[in-house]
């Protein structure tokens, strides 16, 4: 494997087990304090004015009590017990009547009986509130035009008796009288004032004609129906508005359109009796007038006034012969009906009477058909036939419907059977009549269906009182145990909640931010960058320095800049380890690209050098952009260049710094056109060993090498190579690639200065990182602090 696998290798070994440093992590964040700062305060305002422009939402309730027949059942047998411990039977039952609680028919009666589909709004200097209580006019709707569901109005009073609606949108109004029936482009409706109308004068109002199915939508989804316990009948209604009357009002409505319609349901049989009840009446009351008239009539032409007793003893066993046969005859006829019932497929099959029918067994079956059929319609109003709910009371209903049927032909057979019988007996009184004299035989005759009529209609007249009183007695299965009322504490937002989701959002977003900044930044930020990159050692750090001199290290310096370069001089002893003493050291200074500061902190390391006693010479092998000789103002008209293609001797080249007498320099003369070719010549070598033996410390700049090739073309002469990284400047990828020189050692001795390093930092650079900023007296001259200062440093933490 190459020394570029390798360091590939553990790059990706060093990704899957990542280091983690709290302290690095802490130092970090904390730098970036103001957008923490900022963070908190905006999401803190966001939140204040979410609340405050956020309209509260409250929770209604009511409680409904389901009654349970089924837990009355008559004890005494095994069947009976098991009933009693049904649990789940019951649960079923329940079940349905929140699924009818919370159909869109019920609901959409109580929108259309509280008018809920207009909805009136106060304009605000932000949001609309609603005014469902203090409104100043009722609309009645009779029909509008769909045209305008969901379409803002403004509604005002040009006078006491006189409205103007305007179609926001479009521009288009109307004008009309109050209190009167309107019949226009909007549809037909009426407006009426109410006794809140004179505090609306001259206010600004909007109205919203919305959708009554949209509304009911909306409704059933604010609505929730539960069961108080697994264990009981008692249903908790919920209801979540803005405006906790309207809630009020749509649960009280609420539950009285259910009980309405419960009731409607449970009366079906019974109305239906009434009225078979009244067209029999209504046929026997006219054929009963007609035969009185008749009696009256036979009796005046004859002259007669009385019959014999024994016509009067047949005249009244007939009488209840026939009274019975009037009874038995209804019977089929019911018997009939309910036949058709049973046999008929039709879901809008009127129920049939169960008049005359005293069979417990067939009334008790009729009675579950027709619950059972209640059900099934429920719940098909809110799901599909195929719904588990659905199938059982579907396969109910059949079971019932094949037990009438058999039980209906016993009895017809037994009605039928009944029924000659007393056709016999009324032969036999037919014979006796016969041998009555002609004239009273003719007049017991027509009394004989007075009778029968007059029998008839009592009975008949009977029922119907008994099927009133008992429609006028039917009561719902269910009880209001508690009306509808709310809490004072709005359910929506809660205040703490939404604060401390807001503290939250204030802490995670700028982390979010400083995360992604980070990631997003592909230059090194501090030397746990470059260590996490490279393996090469890292031999000093430079501090950022605003100083205009281009040699910060002198004699009496006590900055901190200047004591780190003592450091790198102190450093450089370890790096060269064991070089002969009598022969000068070669030192090597590159970096990845222009603008790390290379020749600055060359100049510095040699002046360093110099004041420490040796003997330096710094070469500026810079020879396409040369900077040693600007910065220590020294003259560039001959050097290395001059010196490569024969045109200087050594000693000539050599010059004597401003700095100190131990430091000299040699420039880098005329920029040549062809650098690199110069640099392979022998007399570099000749040039070095001259060095060596002249001078204690050899420092050579040389091109970035991650522009050219210079610096590794002159990695042959030299003993150690200083490659400079500049905070903020050099990119992480540069560094990669210095792991493949420093696997494979092109350049000898590689070692790191990482330059540039801004206190403050956010990565450990503090006031008290390394010798203590500010405790140098340079230092301390400049540790001033103004209201400006103190700005640019809380703008560069962002």
């Amino acid at each position: 494997m190459t020394n570029t696998e390798e360091y590939r290798s553990s790059l990706r070994n060093e990704g899957e087990n990542p280091s983690f440093n709290i302290r690095e992590l802490l130092s970090k964040y904390s730098y970036h304090w103001p957008v923490f700062g900022v963070g908190l305060i905006v999401c803190l305002i966001g939140v204040f004015f979410y609340l405050r422009y956020t309209e509260q939402v409250y929770a209604v309730n009511s409680t409904l009590l389901i009654k349970d027949e089924k837990k009355g059942g008559t004890p005494g047998g095994n069947t009976d017990l098991l009933n009693e411990l049904d649990l789940f039977g019951t649960q079923k039952v329940v079940d349905n009547e929140i699924e009818i609680l919370k159909s869109k028919t019920l609901m959409a009666k109580v929108v259309n009986r509280l008018n809920l589909m207009i909805t009136f709004k106060a304009e605000g200097r932000v949001i609309n509130s609603d005014i469902y209580l203090n409104k100043p006019v009722n609309i009645g709707v009779i029909q509008i035009d769909s045209s305008f569901y969901g379409k803002t109005l403004a509604l005002t009073f040009p006078s006491h008796d006189r409205y103007l609606l305007t179609d926001k949108e479009t521009g288009y109004k109307v004008i009309g009288d109050l209190n009167k029936l309107q019949r226009n482009s909007f549809g037909v409706y009426k407006i009426d004032r109410n006794e809140n109308f004179p505090d609306w004068k001259g206010k600004d109002l909007n109205i919203t004609i919305n959708d009554p199915q949209i509304v009911v939508d909306r409704f059933l989804s604010s609505l929730t129906v539960t069961l108080t316990s697994k264990q009981s009948t008692v249903l908790n209604l919920s209801f979540e508005t803005t405006v906790p009357q309207k809630g009020r009002d749509i649960l009280n409505t609420l539950i009285q359109v259910y009980n309405e319609a419960a009731l409607t349901d449970k009366n079906k049989t019974t109305q239906s009796t009434i009225d078979f009840i009244d067209e029999r009446l209504k046929l026997i009351s006219g054929e009963l007038t007609e035969v009185e008239k008749n009696v009256e009539g036979f009796k005046s032409n004859l002259g007669l006034t009385d019959i014999s007793s024994e016509a009067n003893l047949y005249l009244e066993s007939v009488k209840a012969n026939d009274a019975k046969l009037n009874e038995i005859n209804l019977q089929i006829s019911v018997i009939k009906d309910i036949q058709r019932y049973v046999n008929s497929t039709s879901a809008q099959e009127k129920l049939p009477s169960t008049l005359g029918i005293n069979d417990p067994t067939l009334l008790g079956q009729i009675s579950k058909l027709s619950e059972l059929q209640l059900q099934r319609d429920q719940l098909l109003a809110t799901t599909t036939a195929d719904n588990p709910l659905v199938q059982p009371i579907i396969k109910q209903i059949e079971t019932t419907r094949a037990g009438i049927k058999s039980n209906i032909e016993n009895i017809s057979e037994s009605l039928e059977n009944t029924k000659k019988g007393l056709v016999g007996n009324d032969s036999q009184f037919q014979g006796s009549i016969k041998k009555i004299p002609g004239q009273e035989r003719q007049l017991i005759s027509i009394k004989r269906q007075q009778s029968i009529k007059e029998t008839l209609y009592l009975y008949l007249l009977q029922k119907k009182e008994e099927a009133a009183l008992s429609y006028a007695s039917a009561v719902a299965d269910s009880r209001i145990v508690d009306s509808a009322f709310y809490s004072k504490t709005p359910v929506k937002p809660r205040k703490a909640i939404i604060y401390i989701l807001g503290l939250v959002l204030g802490i995670v977003l700028p982390m979010v931010y400083i995360y992604l900044k980070e990631i997003l930044n592909n230059k090194i930020e501090s030397s746990s960058d470059i260590s996490k990159l490279t393996d090469a050692p890292l031999l000093g750090e430079i501090f950022y320095s605003e100083d205009s001199e281009p040699i910060v290290v002198s004699v009496n310096s006590r900055k901190a800049i200047a004591e780190q370069f003592r450091s790198i001089r102190t450093n450089m002893q370890f790096l060269h380890g064991n070089i002969a003493s009598n022969k000068g050291r070669v030192t090597l200074l590159t970096s990845s690209m222009s603008g790390e500061g290379k020749s600055f902190v060359a100049s510095n390391i040699a002046a360093a050098l110099a004041i420490s006693g040796k003997k330096t010479v710094l070469l500026e092998f810079d020879l396409r952009k040369p900077k040693v000789s600007k910065y220590l103002d020294l003259v560039n008209k001959t050097g290395l260049s001059n010196y490569l293609i024969g045109k200087a001797e050594i000693k000539d080249i050599i010059q004597q710094s401003n700095i100190n007498a131990n430091f000299f320099v040699v420039g880098s003369g005329p920029i040549p056109p062809n650098p690199s070719e110069l640099l392979i010549q022998p007399e570099i070598e000749t040039l070095i060993d001259f060095l060596v033996e002249n001078f204690d410390e050899i420092l050579i700049d040389t091109p970035p090498i991650g522009l050219v090739t210079d610096a590794q073309i002159l990695g042959r002469i030299a003993d150690a190579t200083i490659y400079l990284v500049r905070q903020d400047v050099t990119f992480k990828e540069q560094i990669k690639n210095l792991q493949e020189l420093y696997l494979s050692k092109k350049l000898p001795k590689l070692n790191l200065i990482l330059n540039g390093i801004k206190l403050g930092g956010s990565y450990g650079y503090g006031y008290g990182y390394g010798y203590g900023y500010g405790y140098y007296s340079d230092d301390l001259q400049k540790n001033k602090t103004g209201f400006g200062t103190i700005l640019k440093n809380i703008y560069k933490r962002f």
